[in-house]
């Protein structure tokens, strides 16, 4: 029961930032489906955090912080990618790697 109630407030935060920023006429920071992939619902809920203190930042009129925690993991502040994107581009997993190519996997 608890895994559920985790997986579903989960869910309603993943909305609510992605309806923040639609309806600024914005994209949609988050895939909420990812939620349901271990490992890939980390991800998506550090993109959370990220995109809804820039929103309510950029709606408070300040210049979003910078975080040395993005900095260093570049997938928590990226624009919106696919997973397929995610895992052929080791860029955006972490700063030391920003430099590798991208990977051409062609099952993915």
């Amino acid at each position: 029961l608890a895994f559920v109630w985790i997986f579903y407030t989960q869910y309603l935060l993943y909305t609510r930032v992605n309806e923040l920023y639609e309806s600024e006429g914005m994209e949609p920071p988050l895939h909420v489906w990812w939620l349901v992939f271990p490992g890939f619902n980390l991800v998506v809920g550090l993109r959370q955090v990220h995109f809804l203190a820039k929103y309510w930042a950029v709606k408070r009129g300040e210049a979003p912080l910078t975080d040395p925690v993005v900095d260093f993991f570049p997938f928590i502040g990226a624009d919106r990618f696919t997973w397929r994107q995610f895992v052929q581009r080791p860029a955006l997993w972490c700063a030391w790697l920003k430099d590798v190519p991208d990977f051409q996997i062609d099952l993915l």
